[in-house]
C-alpha cells in the first residue's frame, strides 16, 4: 500500500461523492457549454456595455489629469455604471436595425 492509498482510506477511496464524475465524461459539467451561458446577441451586448462603461473611466481619467479636477471614485463609478447600461442597452435594441456591411449573414 502506499502512502497516498494509505492516508485516503485505502486503495481506491477517493473525496468525491459517488454520483460526482470528474473524468471529464458527459455528465462532467466542464465538459461541455457553462450552465449560464448567455445568446450570443445578450452577451454581444453585454460587452459592448463593458466597452462603453470603461471608455467614460479613461475620459474621466484623462480629464483628471488635464484640467487639474478631481471627480469623486463613487461618481465615476455610479456614472461608468450607468453608461454601461445605457450602451449595453441601445446595443441591443439597435441591433438589426442599423446595417452592418462588413458582417456576413
Amino acid at each position: 500500500m502506499t502512502d497516498d492509498a494509505a492516508t485516503s482510506g485505502g486503495e481506491g477511496a477517493t473525496d468525491a461523492a459517488p454520483g460526482d464524475r470528474t473524468d471529464g465524461g458527459p455528465d462532467d459539467e466542464r465538459s461541455g457549454d457553462p450552465v449560464l451561458a448567455l445568446p450570443p446577441r445578450v452577451a454581444s451586448s453585454a460587452l459592448w456595455g463593458v466597452v462603453g462603461g470603461l471608455s467614460f473611466l479613461v475620459l474621466v481619467q484623462g480629464y483628471e489629469l488635464l484640467a487639474d479636477a478631481g471627480v469623486s471614485i463613487a461618481a465615476k463609478f455610479v456614472v461608468a455604471a450607468v453608461v454601461a447600461v445605457v450602451a449595453g442597452v441601445s446595443t441591443h435594441l439597435a441591433r438589426g436595425r442599423v446595417p452592418v456591411e462588413n458582417e456576413r449573414d
